[in-house]
């Protein structure tokens, strides 16, 4: 259900969540629970996710997928197709860059009715703007399907930075039709650099791990300073609380139409799903 802010009852939708195989939930979030030192605020199954974003009074969420070694790509997909089938999800596919036919997989992607494709760098092992990924960027843009990169410092590769905001930007400029979207609001712990190459650019940012990690007063100015479109609420969940990340961007003092954009309706344009039930149908 929508949470009360600022006297009114606002939809929010999460447009950074992770969760993984029932399977493999335990080994994975273990693993990164490790790396990063961070307490996960679920146990990275679809089911538990799922109850918590209740809990949070998240109304929709966006499922980043990523397909960490060639091969993967399928089954990863296929899975993410399944997600997508519950009502309140919206799953995003993934493509590695050294697998046999990544341009085809992005085909198949769409077809599988994914509403996206995630990448990470770091994961992945590629710098952003490495021409080897060009013919993934220009097949996603042919078939009208975001990228989703992670994006600034990780502490997966603490000592090499694969998507900083320069060349980030030099991607938005080659590629002006392909809709980018960078996590972490252009780039975990390099916000002054999100604020010299990237306001105002062709790009989408979400605010994953910005109440954890940033200053209000930097994200607030670079807020304003953006298209007002191209801002959404993202958690990064398990790894950040999606209630801490929705009251944190409620403390940032935005007008109040923007904080309504930022909290559900930036997302449901670029990522296409359903409109809550009762909802007006618009942002007024």
């Amino acid at each position: 259900m929508p949470v009360w802010i600022n006297e009114e009852w606002l939809y929010t939708a999460d447009a950074h969540v992770h969760t993984f195989p029932e399977k493999i939930a335990a080994k994975a979030v273990g693993k990164l629970a490790h790396i990063s030192g961070i307490t996960p605020y679920t146990d990275g199954t679809l089911q538990q996710t799922k109850i918590k974003m209740a809990e949070c009074g998240v109304d929709h969420a966006v499922l980043l997928n990523i397909a960490t070694a060639p091969g993967q790509e399928q089954t990863i997909n296929r899975c993410a197709a399944e997600s997508n089938s519950h009502h309140g999800l919206t799953a995003l596919g993934s493509v590695h860059f050294l697998s046999d036919d990544p341009v085809n997989e992005v085909h198949r992607i769409k077809t599988l009715g994914l509403a996206g494709v995630k990448l990470h760098p770091d994961y992945q092992d590629f710098i952003i703007d490495d021409e080897r990924l060009f013919p993934i960027y220009e097949a996603c843009a042919q078939e009208g399907l975001p990228i989703v990169f992670h994006a600034g410092w990780d502490c997966y590769s603490p000592n090499l930075v694969h998507a900083p905001p320069e060349r980030s930007a030099h991607v938005a400029e080659i590629f002006p039709s392909l809709k980018i979207v960078l996590a972490h609001f252009g780039g975990l712990k390099q916000w002054d650099e999100v604020e010299r190459y990237l306001i105002g650019k062709n790009v989408w940012f979400d605010t994953a791990m910005c109440a954890t990690s940033a200053a209000k007063e930097q994200i607030r100015r670079m807020i304003l300073s953006h298209d007002p479109t191209k801002i959404m609420l993202g958690s990064d969940c398990p790894w950040e609380n999606p209630r801490i990340s929705i009251s944190w961007l409620s403390s940032l003092h935005l007008p109040q139409q923007l904080l309504r954009d930022i909290l559900f309706y930036n997302a449901q344009a670029l990522f296409g799903f359903e409109l809550p039930a009762g909802s007006k149908g618009e942002s007024d």
